[in-house]
């Protein structure tokens, strides 16, 4: 089964973190996506855009399409990145989330792609 791991994020949060944090953030990451990789249970991951610039709402009603700029949530909270992965349920998805180096400070959302 294929898990999504969105990663949440907030500006107060990455505030308090030094670049001694930022450096281990990127090795805990490269460490898990090795490991994931030799169980087979990496499909991808990668960063989001956390400005609002960089995401659009498009809604369809009575035909007529719209867009605006933005997340889809407002706040300081947004998604920051994701994993996908190729897990046997989401005991393991959610086993993998807790290794996450942001799940010390943020929410991860496991979330079952498809039925």
């Amino acid at each position: 089964m294929k898990f999504l791991l969105l990663i949440g994020g907030s500006h107060e949060a990455w505030a308090k973190l030094g670049p001694d944090d930022w450096s281990d953030n990127e090795k805990a990451h490269g460490a898990l996506i090795s490991r994931l990789k030799e169980t087979g249970e990496f499909v991808e991951c990668d960063e989001l855009n956390v400005t609002p610039a960089g995401a659009r709402i498009v809604r369809t009603a009575n035909g007529v399409t719209s867009s605006s700029v933005g997340p889809l949530h407002s706040g300081d909270d947004f998604a920051s990145g994701y994993y996908l992965l190729d897990c046997v349920d989401i005991e393991r998805a959610s086993s993998i989330a807790a290794q996450l180096y942001e799940s010390r400070f943020a929410p991860i959302e496991v979330r079952q792609v498809g039925a």
